[in-house]
């Protein structure tokens, strides 16, 4: 059973976060022979500091 996870700075959204896990789950499919109902695709959002100053805060893009 294929499991991914994406690990990002925050700020995409539902819909982009849809057609990542679309894309890897086909590549996945496609490429590693793996069955469609087996693949697992998580996304950790982080939200951290550098030097004291969020990184939302610095208006980083993600």
């Amino acid at each position: 059973m294929p499991y991914v996870q994406i690990t990002w700075v925050a700020g995409r959204n539902a819909g982009q976060k849809r057609k990542i896990a679309t894309r890897v789950t086909d590549l996945l499919i496609v490429v590693g022979n793996a069955k469609r109902e087996n693949n697992q695709v998580t996304f950790v959002d982080l939200h951290y500091a550098e030097g004291g100053v969020t990184v939302a805060d610095q208006k980083r893009a993600p």
